[in-house]
């Protein structure tokens, strides 16, 4: 079974985008479009790692962090911005799965 991650960012292609990096390093892929259906979908699901896009209209990026990590504090979250690479990411979201870094 795949471990599973969680992308919240509002823009569906950059969503899409950063989905097909981490499938290819062997994560199934939720993906949240705000805040509030990121906090719906920790409730609903297990997550390694939850990747957080910097820009968010309807909350501060830091401030989804903090909430997801005191409703699930064995997960880990990553903000990323506009322009980090999809690969990078999902080679580092890859390492905290495997225990090799923490976030």
């Amino acid at each position: 079974m795949s471990e599973s991650v969680l992308i919240v960012d509002e823009i569906a292609s950059r969503r899409d985008e950063l989905s097909r990096a981490l499938e290819a390093e062997g994560f199934a892929v939720i993906k949240s479009d705000s805040a509030s259906a990121a906090v719906r979908d920790i409730w609903e699901n297990r997550f390694v790692v939850v990747l957080i896009s910097s820009v968010l209209s309807d909350t501060r990026s830091q401030a989804l962090s903090d909430q997801l990590m005191q409703m699930a504090p064995e997960i880990e979250t990553l903000i990323y911005a506009k322009g980090d690479a999809d690969h990078k990411l999902a080679r580092h979201a890859a390492k905290i799965r495997d225990g090799e870094i923490a976030a």
